[in-house]
């Protein structure tokens, strides 16, 4: 059994979905083309949701998703982000 066949073809292409929105990000601000928080947030926002509306999934299942993919990048990254030094503006 491979791990396509385990979790579904829905969540299997959302969790590859967000590890490979993670190294693009993870790259992104190791170029320094990312390097506000706030800056990074928005990027993973826009880039979830616009992968999901791709999906054919109903609007409750859509937003459990994408906030999925936001918590999974963001976890992802703090390491990195305190590695490279990301801003953070105060409100």
């Amino acid at each position: 059994m491979t791990v396509a066949e385990f979790y579904g073809g829905v969540e299997y292409s959302v969790t590859q979905f967000a590890v490979q929105l993670t190294n693009e990000i993870e790259e992104k601000i190791t170029k320094r083309d990312l390097f506000y928080k706030d800056q990074i947030i928005h990027y993973i926002e826009r880039r979830a949701t616009l992968f999901i509306q791709s999906l054919t999934l109903s609007p409750a299942v859509s937003a459990v998703m994408k906030k999925e993919v936001m918590s999974h990048v963001l976890f992802k990254l703090k390491p990195v982000m305190n590695r490279h030094i990301v801003f953070q503006l105060v409100k």
